[in-house]
């Protein structure tokens, strides 16, 4: 009977030292899973619209500079060597994109479209020399929005096209995910839509801060940045599932790895999972 006694007490010491390592783990939980944040860098202004090359692991994003909301600039940041390029060769760098296929990265500026050259690193004019750019996409062909009038468009083989989907509709950001449904945002909210179809279903109704930021994780699945966080989209029904609580969030990524990567106002952070939690 001591002998028993002894093990039940062994046996409550030791669930108890695994309930106090398993508390002790700190970071940001998603999904039952414990992350911890990674700063990537800081001390920036406002860094938006994320992008990910994964043949490289670069990070490409916008970030206001002078202090001006009207000047904006392109940032590669590799994440395995930790180097900051800005790059050259792009009126006020804004949107970015990457077509995973053939690696290739394009930006939007405030007058026109760009291809980024990695062997010059330099931004070269491909098309639209006269258009202000708002937000880029890149699945199957490039697609792009417009400022101020907020249309989106088609880019392929030099040609311009109004998206014929959404052509009475006001498009400011956007994704389109693996089963071709495009979300979208204007004034009024968030939207998803089948391509091919007028059909629209509404989301959200903003009324105050809308999205700031699309992404998609490695399952396709999209993700949305609002002011307050991060959140998951569901394409089968309505519905917004929120990830990770950010104090003023600005964008949203996902790495090779499929590692979560958020701004806020001044950093840019990436959550990793945590080892032994």
């Amino acid at each position: 009977m001591i002998e028993m006694k002894l093990f039940l007490l062994m046996t409550s010491v030791i669930v108890t030292q695994a309930g106090t390592l398993r508390g002790e783990c700190k970071g940001v939980e998603i999904n039952g899973a414990t992350y911890e944040e990674e700063m990537l860098y800081e001390n920036l202004d406002r860094p938006y619209l994320l992008t990910v090359d994964y043949s490289t692991n670069d990070l490409y994003f916008s970030y206001s500079i002078d202090n001006d909301e009207d000047s904006s600039a392109t940032a590669r940041y590799n994440l395995d060597t930790k180097k900051f390029t800005t790059i050259e060769g792009v009126n006020n760098g804004f949107a970015q994109t990457v077509d995973q296929t053939t690696q290739t990265v394009y930006i939007g500026g405030s007058d026109g479209l760009y291809r980024y050259d990695k062997d010059t690193k330099r931004a070269v004019l491909i098309g639209a020399p006269s258009i202000n750019i708002w937000t880029i996409f890149y699945k199957d062909v490039l697609y792009f929005s417009t400022y101020p009038s907020h249309i989106l468009y088609t880019f392929s083989n030099g040609q311009i096209t109004r998206f014929p989907d959404l052509e009475d509709t006001r498009v400011d950001n956007f994704i389109i995910d693996n089963d071709d449904y495009i979300f979208f945002t204007n004034t009024s909210g968030l939207y998803r839509q089948k391509k091919g179809t007028k059909d629209a279903v509404l989301y959200e109704v903003f009324e105050d801060f809308g999205v700031r930021g699309f992404a998609l994780d490695a399952q396709g699945v999209v993700h949305a940045c609002f002011q307050n966080g991060v959140y998951s989209l569901n394409n089968t029904e309505v519905g917004l599932k929120k990830i990770v609580s950010v104090d003023d969030a600005f964008g949203v990524a996902f790495d090779k790895d499929n590692n979560l990567i958020y701004s806020d106002a001044r950093r840019v952070i990436r959550l990793k999972p945590t080892k032994d939690c």
